[in-house]
């Protein structure tokens, strides 16, 4: 295990590359390197297209590279430009951590080139693995790089997971926090709204994040993701409704014994977890946990027939081959369709899944397959939207 988070406080800071700087994740991570300058230093910055936010962190950090995914008119001929800022910074030689906070599935090749250069990958882009889980988990182990999750649901698992072998692991449970639907009957949930579904209860977070949190399809791409990350089978991955958001996620092992991690819903703990792993660093910046001031915990079954994207990504995770990369594609332009306004809220699964339908079961085996699967999706749901 490579020790890249155990920066001492005497050496020179370890180098950080974010890609997707100014998103929630970006942000968060900024805030945790602020306070951790001894051991960190963010040496590469990317943003999709928010040219001032970007000029705001490159004028705080002044990184070595600096990259813009959407060419701007405003944006400095110094900047790296397009798609391609992203591999760029990931392979930078001055970064030893890439925080990828990458949305969608552009983040793929970007995981894919830091792992080949045997970097550390604190991944915040849940969809390299619901794409390509075991091509990235097979790069990671051929060249040496490492997989840190940045979810808080899997960063939960990893830390309950210390020491603890494959075989003594029964089921692995993630908890939802059940969105902004968690108690609307079925009719009301079919006809939300964009302004509806961004009313997360408990995270603050881009918008395509959290419309997947209100279908559940988050929890969908996570199951997939714990697959991957921790080898389990799916028969052995369940999901929970866990409106609080304390528990960020449960581990049953064989002699019946649980253990839960626990903490404020805030992203800065697992992104200094990424960091620092297997390590930890004294941290100011979550506040102290204060179990009285919390009140009870509850639980609730998840409510599978009102929320059909979260079965419809369990069985694409199930089924193999190009169906997750399916299910992952439909599901980003079915979002940014409702986001749009031409997509109602109930369309999304109406949409994915008849992508699924028609394309589940493309060839899977390579990179190229995986990549067609997801073209072929998108057009899809474009051509069934009608764009």
């Amino acid at each position: 295990m490579s020790n890249t988070g155990s920066n001492s406080k005497t050496s020179k800071p370890a180098g950080v590359a974010i890609l997707g700087s100014t998103g929630s994740i970006g942000t968060s991570a900024l805030r945790v390197l602020a306070r951790q300058r001894e051991r960190f230093a963010p040496v590469a910055l990317t943003a999709h297209g928010n040219v001032a936010a970007l000029a705001e962190q490159v004028a705080t950090w002044t990184p070595a590279f600096v990259g813009l995914v959407q060419p701007h008119i405003d944006a400095p001929e110094s900047w790296g430009v397009g798609a391609e800022c992203l591999v760029a910074a990931a392979t930078h030689p001055d970064a030893q951590i890439v925080i990828n906070a990458v949305v969608g599935a552009a983040g793929l090749p970007a995981t894919l080139a830091a792992l080949r250069f045997g970097k550390r990958v604190a991944l915040a882009n849940k969809e390299t693995l619901v794409v390509a889980g075991a091509i990235v988990t097979e790069t990671a182990r051929v060249h040496g790089g490492e997989l840190v999750p940045v979810d808080s649901e899997h960063s939960a698992i990893l830390q309950c997971l210390a020491g603890r072998q494959p075989h003594e692991v029964r089921r692995l449970v993630l908890t939802a926090s059940g969105g902004p639907f968690r108690t609307w009957p079925a009719d009301r949930i079919a006809a939300a709204t964009v302004a509806d579904a961004l009313k997360h209860p408990t995270w603050q977070m881009g918008s395509k994040i959290t419309i997947d949190s209100a279908t559940l399809a988050n929890k969908a791409l996570e199951v997939i993701e714990a697959h991957h990350l921790f080898g389990v089978p799916y028969d052995r991955i369940d999901v929970v409704v866990h409106p609080q958001s304390i528990i960020h996620s449960f581990v049953e092992f064989v002699d019946g014994s649980v253990l839960a991690q626990m903490g404020v819903p805030s992203m800065e703990l697992p992104i200094l977890y990424a960091l620092t792993y297997p390590e930890r660093v004294a941290d100011s910046g979550v506040p102290s946990f204060d179990p009285v001031a919390l009140g009870g915990l509850s639980f609730e079954a998840v409510r599978y027939d009102d929320f059909p994207m979260l079965r419809l990504g369990i069985d694409a995770g199930r089924r193999g081959a190009a169906a997750p990369a399916v299910f992952n594609a439909a599901n980003e332009v079915a979002v940014a369709h409702f986001l749009a306004g031409r997509l109602s809220f109930s369309g999304i699964a109406v949409r994915v899944s008849a992508a699924l339908n028609a394309l589940a079961g493309a060839p899977g085996t390579s990179l190229d397959d995986l990549l067609r699967a997801d073209a072929a999706a998108r057009d899809h749901v474009n051509a069934q939207v009608g764009c």
